[in-house]
């Protein structure tokens, strides 16, 4: 006898089912890092996850607003409000002030010397023979008008060492005010570089991938892994350019000094190390995200869509660094002039 054999049926799921699956098992955490969780373990759905209306899916630009732009902003805020007023620029004016003093009580004593000279004379007896400031046999009358006219140009130097002084610590305070928005300012136009090369990222891929079907929708795919891969090297790369570029608030100017120029082109290469190997990963993930053959070697020449993240990033900051230090020396000559 014949024991029939039982059927065997095997559920087959769409992308969209197995996208809406894989986004629920993400558990209960917040949205942001949901979805980032659900980038990073399924590259090869995330073109689904609108078709799929996910509950708490963020659009790329917020989503790079929430894991980079955020971040690097109250980084950079903080190190502002710790150096500010701090550094080379403190120094300078604080020399000038003293400086400044020294003049004015060297004035104000030859005004007293002139002051109790005066006096004396006052209540002498005499009507000639007195000296003043190597002037000999002077009348009472003469002595006293040498001794006002030293008390005046005494006091005439005093202001004009007090002019002097303010406009110099004002011209200080503005170089300190435009170099603190460069300083605080490099490391938020360094993400915002990351995040706006975007389009152009997009741009060279629908030029260098016309047939891949993804290639319009480059520039969401690339601030969806920038900012899934670079969540926290986004952070470390801002604390230490704010450390480096404000280091004369931090007190670090000496180190950094002191490590000579060998060691500070290792720290720049250091730090551009850690952005290529960012960019790097999100090659890897991009591939599979964008069904875009990879390279035999990631490695090499043929990694295209590294090439592209690279020269996107570099093109947008060059200009996005240009405008800070226009508006750096818009705040120099604003704050000069008042």
């Amino acid at each position: 006898m014949e024991i029939p054999a039982q059927a065997e049926f095997i559920e087959v799921q769409s992308p969209i089912d197995r996208c809406k699956g894989q986004w629920a098992q993400q558990g209960g955490a917040t949205s942001f890092f949901k979805q980032r969780n659900f980038l990073l373990e399924s590259p090869d759905l995330v073109q689904y996850a609108e078709l799929a209306h996910t509950n708490g899916w963020a659009h790329p630009l917020r989503f790079g607003v929430q894991g980079l732009l955020l971040a690097a902003f109250f980084l950079s805020a903080l190190s502002w409000l710790i150096t500010s007023g701090e550094g080379i620029y403190a120094e300078r004016i604080a020399a000038v002030r003293a400086e400044m003093e020294s003049e004015i009580k060297t004035a104000q004593g030859m005004i007293d010397a002139a002051e109790f000279n005066k006096a004396r004379i006052e209540k002498s007896h005499k009507n000639d023979t007195f000296s003043v400031a190597g002037s000999t046999a002077l009348t009472k009358e003469e002595a006293l008008a040498q001794l006002n006219a030293l008390i005046e140009d005494a006091r005439k130097l005093q202001q004009e060492y007090q002019y002097n002084a303010d406009i110099k610590v004002q011209n200080l305070r503005a170089a300190g005010d435009g170099f603190d928005l460069a300083a605080s300012g490099t490391p938020v136009m360094f993400t915002l570089a990351l995040l706006f090369a975007a389009p152009l990222f997009g741009h060279f891929m629908q030029k260098s991938y016309p047939r891949c079907r993804l290639a319009g929708q480059a520039d969401s795919y690339y601030v969806y892994y920038v900012v899934a891969r670079g969540l926290w090297l986004n952070c470390a790369l801002v604390v230490l350019l704010n450390l480096f570029l404000s280091r004369d608030g931090y007190g670090l100017a000496g180190f950094f000094d002191g490590i000579g120029p060998i060691g500070r082109i290792l720290f720049w290469l250091s730090l551009y190390a850690l952005l290529l190997y960012w960019f790097f990963v999100v090659t890897k993930d991009l591939y599979k995200a964008m069904d875009v053959p990879p390279p035999a070697d990631f490695t090499g020449p043929e990694n295209r869509i590294l090439l592209h993240l690279h020269n996107s990033f570099w093109l947008v900051f060059v200009v996005f660094e240009a405008a800070l230090a226009l508006l750096a020396w818009g705040v120099y000559l604003t704050a000069k002039a008042h």
